[in-house]
């Protein structure tokens, strides 16, 4: 194969993935919370040259994805989101992040640095006015969020409060470290941070309530408890779509 037949990605004479940009869809459901937790653990999980920005705002995000570009059927996935600065930039920076298809997997983890491990398929479940997820991997589970919509219909809401705090403490850039490591015994692993400016971000239908967030504890992720929420802020559930294009390198160890 001559290199100007090789794919994007590996394999290289079939890719996994095709390149950006990536369309998440309107089809896209996802629950989310933004809360604040313990400012030790928080810390514990940014890594240079990221710094957690007060007052140490996290994001809980399980959601049933459609993104036609990796795969024509909506896919689970659950991270947790850490508000990072690095100089003038300020984003989440994804500490953990599952998905239940292979595509997504790879395409996070080699083009975005968003560290995917995979996860079990569980569907958001909807019962009357509640909405729970659960992120589960071999059955264990890691995060579980339930809702309870108390906000009105969108079409009897006298303004757009709901919208407006949705953006006052979600919307923001993702600022997020790509480790690769070095094969060599020793060798100095490929560091990079990325800058990734989603376009095209459209809110479809979004509804708030109360909301109770928890974590398991896991011998595979044993930090991961710590991030439980000491002050929950928001939670949501809405539908919405946008369009990931490539990442800019701001920073990298060479």
């Amino acid at each position: 194969m001559k290199e100007h037949e090789e794919g994007y990605s590996m394999p290289l004479a079939a890719p996994t993935f095709t390149k950006p940009p990536f369309y998440a869809t309107p089809d896209s459901k996802i629950l989310m919370m933004a809360y604040r937790a313990d400012p030790d653990a928080v810390a514990f999980e940014v890594p240079e040259p990221l710094e957690p920005v007060e007052p140490n705002l996290v994001l809980a995000w399980l959601g049933d994805m459609g993104q036609p570009t990796h795969s024509v059927e909506l896919y689970h996935e659950c991270l947790t989101g850490i508000m990072v600065r690095y100089k003038e930039w300020t984003g989440w920076y994804i500490n953990y992040i599952w998905v239940d298809n292979d595509m997504a997997l790879t395409f996070e983890r080699e083009i975005y640095g968003w560290p995917a491990n995979l996860c079990d398929t569980t569907p958001l479940k909807f019962y009357g006015s509640q909405v729970i997820a659960h992120c589960d991997r071999a059955s264990e589970c890691l995060m579980r969020l339930s809702m309870n919509i108390t906000s009105p219909p969108p079409i009897r809401r006298a303004d757009n409060a709901i919208e407006d705090r949705f953006a006052e403490l979600v919307d923001a850039d993702f600022l997020q470290i790509r480790k690769i490591p070095n094969p060599e015994e020793g060798g100095k692993p490929i560091k990079q941070l990325l800058l990734i400016r989603p376009e095209d971000f459209a809110l479809h239908e979004i509804w708030t309530g109360t909301g109770h967030l928890e974590f398991g504890r896991s011998g595979l992720y044993p930090h991961l408890h710590k991030l439980a929420p000491v002050e929950i802020l928001e939670t949501w559930y809405l539908k919405a779509s946008w369009v990931v294009p490539y990442p800019k390198v701001i920073w990298d160890n060479s």
